[in-house]
C-alpha cells in the first residue's frame, strides 16, 4: 500500500505506526490527531529509528485526515472523542460521514478493543460494509491461545481457536473449533479450556497486542490469497442478524472482506451469540 493514515497519536497509534514502518507494509504512514505537535513528535521519533531498524517508509503527522492526500487505508486507533460518546452523538456521525470523499475506496479498520459502534456508524453513513471492519477479536484470539498454551505447556502456535460475539464482554468461543497441535481441545484437556477462557474474564487486549492485531489484519488485506481471521464486521443476514457488527470469521483479500464465514454453533453458543447481538442492539459494547 502506498499510505496509511491512522487516526490517533497515543500509545496504541504510535505503536501500530512504528509496526507498519517496521514491516514497510506501506510506503508512508501519517500519524492524524488534533494535536499535530504530538504527532509530529511521535511521528518523528519513528522516522529516526530507521536507520538503526533498517526501514526507510516515510513517517508524517498531520492535524486532519483531509490532510493526507488519497489514503489506501484509514486506521481508527486512539480518537477519544470519536471512540466514546461522541461518536454516538449527531457531531460524531458528521464527522465520519465527513470522512466518505478523503477516504474514497479506501479500507477503514478500527484497531480500538470496541469497534462495533464505529463500524456500525461508518456503515450508517454510506462506507462499504466489506471495507469496514475492526481487528481487536485477532488480540483476544492471541489472549485464549496464550492462556491455553501455559496451561497445556505447549506453543501457542500450536493452538487454534475462533472467537465470535462481543469481545471480551461476552466471548463467544465454540469448543468445537479449538483444537491444539490439530486434535479437538476436549481430547486434550476440556477442563484447561475452561480455565483458560475464566481466566480472561472481561478484560480488553491491551495497545502493544492491539497494534499487532491490527498489523495482522492489515497483512491479511493486502496480500493476495485469502486469508481467515476473526474480525469485527457489521452483518447483513449472516447467523440470522442484520445491521448489527460482531465479531465473525471472515475471509480477507485485496483490501475488503470477500465474505463471512459462517460455522455451525451448537445450541449453548448459538444463544450467546445472540445474546450478543442483542446486547449490541441495546448499545452495548
Amino acid at each position: 500500500m502506498k499510505t496509511a493514515a491512522i487516526i490517533g497519536a497515543g500509545d496504541l497509534g504510535a505503536t501500530l505506526a512504528r509496526r507498519i514502518a517496521e514491516a514497510e507494509l506501506a510506503r508512508c504512514v501519517v500519524l492524524v490527531d488534533p494535536n499535530e505537535g504530538r504527532a509530529k513528535g511521535k511521528a518523528l521519533d519513528i522516522a529516526q529509528s530507521g536507520p538503526v531498524e533498517g526501514f526507510d517508509a516515510r513517517v508524517e503527522a498531520a492535524a486532519t485526515l483531509e490532510a493526507v492526500v488519497a489514503p489506501d487505508v484509514v486506521v481508527i486507533a486512539d480518537p477519544d472523542d470519536l471512540a466514546d460518546a461522541v461518536l454516538l452523538s449527531t457531531r460524531g456521525a458528521e464527522r465520519i460521514a465527513a470522512w466518505l470523499p478523503t477516504v474514497g475506496k479506501a479500507t477503514l479498520l478500527v484497531a480500538g478493543p470496541h469497534p462495533s459502534p464505529l463500524l456500525e456508524t461508518a456503515v450508517a453513513k454510506g462506507f462499504p460494509r466489506d471495507r469496514v471492519l475492526g481487528s481487536a477479536p485477532v488480540a483476544a484470539a492471541a489472549a485464549l491461545r496464550r492462556r491455553l498454551s501455559t496451561e497445556l505447556q505447549v506453543e501457542p502456535r500450536e493452538i487454534a481457536v475462533m472467537v465470535l460475539g462481543l469481545p471480551p464482554s461476552q466471548r463467544v468461543v465454540p469448543q468445537a473449533a479449538v483444537t491444539v497441535a490439530g486434535l479437538p481441545v476436549e481430547k486434550v484437556s476440556a477442563s484447561a479450556f475452561r480455565r483458560a477462557l475464566g481466566s480472561l474474564g472481561g478484560r480488553p487486549p491491551g495497545p502493544v497486542a492491539l497494534a499487532a492485531a491490527a498489523l495482522r489484519v492489515l497483512r491479511a488485506l493486502e496480500g493476495d490469497r485469502t486469508t481467515v481471521l476473526p474480525v469485527v464486521a457489521q452483518l447483513d443476514g449472516e447467523y440470522g442478524h442484520r445491521r448489527v457488527a460482531l465479531s465473525v470469521p471472515a475471509r480477507l483479500r485485496s483490501g475488503r472482506i470477500e465474505s463471512v464465514v459462517e460455522v455451525a454453533l451448537d445450541p449453548v453458543d448459538r444463544v450467546a451469540f445472540d445474546n450478543a447481538a442483542d446486547r449490541r442492539r441495546a448499545g452495548q459494547v
